[in-house]
């Protein structure tokens, strides 16, 4: 499994998987609570081995000898009688525990003889003898695992924030808990999966980061489950549940976008300013044409008045002429 050096660096500053030791009584409660440092406890090493309650065949000892030094001091047999028969009921009581286990409901039992592992049992009732042990108890449940990758790099090379919660299950305790253990799990675990996202990173550009989010997962659990499977482990779900690019990004965005917003404001309000100058100079244009198309009109307007006016002038010269004509005419006829 490749790992790069930043991705196992971070892998073991987390730990949130344990193998811890009880007593299989108390391995549903074990399992269903975080430990002190807050790790999830997944492995439960039974606390002693030997199933004999001795403190009942110690107390079975004890009343034996009593009922006999009993007898001794009355005289009689019956103290040491029924020291006998209550000591052999108490050292069966003591015994008969080590002939059977209670697996917990969600619990596999690894079973060993001799320090050699010779089966699994799973949850209910067994009849086993003293001689075989309980080795392990592996939680069969589903176990939420949350995988933070901080500053990964982008296509464009922006440092990016990756919050993936993963659940997973044991499937193969045996393979679990013989091919690693719960704490070399966890750092192993972390490791491919700071590299599996980063990768991942690595193929979108830095305005593609916030859509990581709503990604199909399936490419990323297939990477993952290859790289757990060989340890018994099976990868159940992947839900990236944010994914952002530094908050400096953000700003320096926020300032960009907001230099390319004024920018454009400054343009259309640029394009405003020619488009009313333009406005302007064609209405003055207009203005300026009207003027001189009223001064031609009116210009005309005199020069037929001043027409009208020479062809009056010109009647009336003619009618005086004409009278002057007459004029002369009747003096002639009349000396």
């Amino acid at each position: 499994m490749a790992q790069s050096p930043q991705a196992t660096q971070l892998a073991q500053g987390i730990s949130q998987l344990a193998q811890v030791r009880a007593a299989i009584e108390e391995a549903t409660e074990v399992f269903g609570r975080k430990d002190a440092a807050g790790r999830t406890p997944i492995v439960v090493v039974p606390r002693r081995q030997n199933r004999l309650r001795w403190g009942l065949i110690v107390l079975a000892i004890f009343v034996v000898i009593a009922g006999f030094i009993a007898g001794g001091l009355t005289g009689s047999s019956l103290p040491g009688a029924l020291g006998v028969v209550f000591g052999m009921l108490l050292a069966l009581a003591g015994m008969l525990r080590a002939f059977y286990i209670q697996v917990p409901e969600g619990v596999t039992a690894l079973l060993s003889r001799g320090g050699k592992h010779i089966g699994a049992v799973g949850a209910g009732l067994h009849i086993i003898p003293p001689w075989v042990f309980v080795s392990h108890l592996v939680t069969r449940r589903e176990i939420p695992y949350d995988a933070p990758v901080k500053e990964a790099p982008t296509k464009d090379n922006v440092r990016a924030a990756v919050d993936t919660s993963i659940t997973f299950m044991v499937t193969d305790p045996y393979r679990f808990v013989y091919g690693i253990s719960a704490d070399g799990f966890d750092q192993v675990f972390q490791a491919a999966c700071q590299d599996a996202l980063r990768s991942m990173v690595r193929l979108v550009t830095s305005d593609q980061v916030n859509d990581l989010a709503r990604q199909e997962t399936a490419g990323l659990r297939t990477a993952l489950s290859t790289d757990v499977e060989q340890y018994g482990v099976t990868i159940t779900k992947i839900n990236i549940t944010d994914a952002r690019p530094p908050a400096e990004f953000l700003r320096s965005q926020e300032a960009r976008q907001l230099a390319v917003l004024q920018r454009a404001e400054q343009a259309e309000q640029q394009a405003l300013a020619q488009r009313r100058q333009a406005d302007q100079e064609a209405l003055a244009r207009q203005q300026v044409v009207a003027r001189v198309e009223r001064e031609r009109e009116e210009l005309q307007v005199q020069v037929q008045q001043a027409e009208s006016r020479r062809r009056i002038a010109e009647v009336d010269a003619e009618a005086e002429a004409a009278r002057l004509v007459k004029v002369e005419e009747a003096l002639r006829n009349n000396p």
